[in-house]
């Protein structure tokens, strides 16, 4: 009878967890701003759902969410990366066109 009652509570346990991973992405809380050094040009987004951003050509992240972002050198998230982390006041990036969100 124990064994049974141990196999339901791990069975619970393993469906819990396949649960919670499977639940849905929410948005980052706060501000993620972009900004061109050489244009002057900015985008912020408030709080950034998760996704990849194409955005205005940006050398400088001012990371104020609660999550990391990955600023790249390419479209669609492709190409070379750096993390910025959370509560990043604006910092040089380099030459950058887009940014994921996780």
């Amino acid at each position: 009878m124990k064994s049974m009652a141990r196999f339901v509570a791990a069975a619970a346990l393993v469906a819990g967890g396949i649960g919670f991973a499977a639940a849905p992405a929410t948005a980052a809380t706060g501000r993620l701003t972009l900004a061109d050094g050489t244009t002057g040009r900015t985008v912020t987004y408030i709080n950034p759902a998760p996704g990849c951003y194409d955005t205005i050509r940006f050398d400088t992240v001012a990371n104020r969410t609660n999550t990391p972002v990955t600023a790249y050198t390419g479209e669609r998230c492709q190409g070379q990366y750096v993390v910025v982390m959370p509560g990043t006041n604006p910092i040089g990036v380099g030459p950058r066109l887009s940014v994921a969100v996780p």
